[in-house]
């Protein structure tokens, strides 16, 4: 994944609140990288409405 990428939310593994749930399938555009828990990157999202989470890789998809 590199910035500036359009990434779409395939999957969410873990328990989230329903504000982040909402983003399931839609695309947003990579801005950053977050590490996660000393052993993992965590790629940070951001969306058409302007809101930004991060998500693990393999909840992500490259866009065309």
């Amino acid at each position: 994944m590199d910035v500036g990428q359009k990434v779409r939310v395939c999957r969410i593994r873990d328990r989230v609140a329903q504000e982040v749930l909402k983003k399931l399938g839609q695309v947003g555009q990579v801005t950053g990288f977050k590490m996660t828990d000393g052993s993992g990157v965590g790629v940070v999202v951001t969306f058409d409405d302007r809101s930004s989470t991060w998500f693990f890789e393999d909840e992500i998809e490259a866009v065309g």
